[in-house]
């Protein structure tokens, strides 16, 4: 077996930190990309949501006048 010179505790403790630090880093991206797809989905509601308004009162327009 090599000797790397490297205690085998603080080798385990290095790693340890490496998996802590990738796993931060991979949870402040997903929610950065959370609240993208967030604002995203709130945009879209509100676009949908005024077609929609849309095409009712547009619809109520067409109806034939009874006189």
């Amino acid at each position: 077996m090599v000797d790397r010179g490297v205690n085998p505790t603080l080798a385990f403790f290095l790693r340890i930190t490496v998996v802590v630090a990738v796993a931060l880093v991979a949870l402040i991206v997903a929610a950065f990309l959370l609240k993208v797809v967030l604002v995203a989905a709130l945009i879209a509601a509100v676009i949908f949501g005024g077609f929609f308004l849309y095409n009712l009162i547009r619809r109520r327009t067409n109806y034939p006048v009874i006189r």
